[in-house]
């Protein structure tokens, strides 16, 4: 069965009828304890099981490509919670080949295996025996890709803000810590070329609630999560919080009484809750904000045209002229005809965030 065509992206393949991105790579760690499955080339090899050239950057505009929307990194609250990575649920498979020998002849062999196959727990010798959930939490805000491209961050097993892919639960960074390791068994001989296909499943993982915030001013009732409660239904609401809820912000004036703060904070710490106390300082009120400009209106065409206004460029000129086009503008709204070419689109999209302007994108047809 003939494959679907491949759309490319720098350094990555968008395969748009199959629902899939494929990444090429090579093994560069065959045992040892990991921070990240899959990074980039020249960054994060020694705690890696896959190297790859595409960069964060570029995998995050092939999934885009695929209709996904980013998620969210694992965070630390205000309140000190860890908040889990949550976004769009993927399957990651390697494929590579290897030699066996049968009936004296050797023979080249094409396996494909989850990539959670490649892991174990760390210091344990049996290999992991249940799959790794794997969620897209990619940023598309420049900032974030720069910082993304800097690290090498493609697909993590410890949480890092800059990941594109993570697991979607909390897993430290520090040495001693470290959940996973390379299996030896299982993972093929440093420097085998192996093919990453990465796939949505359909799923999502949503972020949780993990804090609460409540504020008190002097004469009013607490107000939990925007909502103000008498005592006792406030005592209710905070014990009546899920089990992922064990944090809580406490915002006061600076001039309510002492012992109304503590009552607070006394039923927040029953409630089992660690309480970050902030002391509201009173502010002179703030100028209406200003209306948002509307989007530039950025249209990509199947011949590969860019038109804005009265001009029609090709994307090299776009990309030349971009300072002067995009002067001033926050805000880019792309609309890209069917069968047109991924590398474009992303090419259009990385000029306009270079320029300091956030990027919204359409079709008028599907790919």
């Amino acid at each position: 069965m003939p494959r679907p065509a491949c759309r490319a992206v720098p350094a990555a393949c968008v395969r748009g009828k199959a629902k899939e991105v494929r990444l090429s790579g090579t093994v560069c760690l065959q045992k040892g304890p990991l921070e990240l499955f899959v990074c980039t080339q020249g960054s994060r090899e020694y705690e890696s099981v896959i190297v790859v050239k595409a960069k964060p950057s570029h995998v995050t505009f092939a999934l885009a490509l695929l209709g996904l929307a980013p998620g969210r990194p694992g965070m630390r609250t205000e309140g000190g919670a860890f908040s889990p990575p949550a976004g769009a649920v993927l399957d990651i498979v390697a494929r590579y080949s290897v030699e066996r020998t049968e009936n004296g002849a050797k023979k080249g062999e094409v396996r494909e295996v989850p990539a959670w196959k490649l892991l174990k727990v760390a210091g344990a010798g049996e290999s992991l025996d249940r799959p790794i959930e794997w969620v897209y939490v990619g940023r598309p805000e420049p900032e974030a890709l720069r910082a993304a491209d800097r690290e090498g961050t493609v697909v993590c097993l410890s949480n890092f803000l800059e990941a594109v892919i993570d697991v979607p639960f909390e897993s430290t960074n520090i040495n001693a810590d470290l959940l996973y390791e390379a299996d030896f068994k299982n993972v093929p001989p440093q420097g085998t070329p192996v093919e990453l296909i990465i796939r949505p499943t359909g799923r999502r993982i949503e972020p949780k609630k993990v804090e609460i915030e409540v504020v008190l001013k002097k004469g009013k009732p607490p107000i939990l999560d925007g909502k103000p409660l008498e005592m006792e239904e406030f005592k209710n609401a905070v014990n009546a919080q899920p089990a992922d809820v064990r944090a809580a912000v406490l915002r006061a004036d600076a001039d309510e009484a002492f012992g109304r703060v503590m009552e607070i904070h006394k039923i927040l710490r029953d409630g089992l809750m660690n309480t970050q106390m902030v002391v509201l300082q009173p502010t002179a009120a703030a100028p209406a904000p200003k209306p948002p400009a509307p989007p530039l209106e950025v249209q990509l065409t199947a011949e590969d045209k860019v038109r804005l206004g009265d001009k029609t460029l090709t994307v090299e000129e776009f990309r030349a002229k971009a300072g002067e086009l995009l002067k001033g503008v926050e805000r880019v709204h792309l609309t890209v005809e069917a069968k047109t070419s991924p590398k474009d689109v992303a090419e259009v999209m990385s000029t306009a965030r270079d320029h300091g302007a956030t990027v919204a994108i359409s079709r008028n047809a599907p790919m």
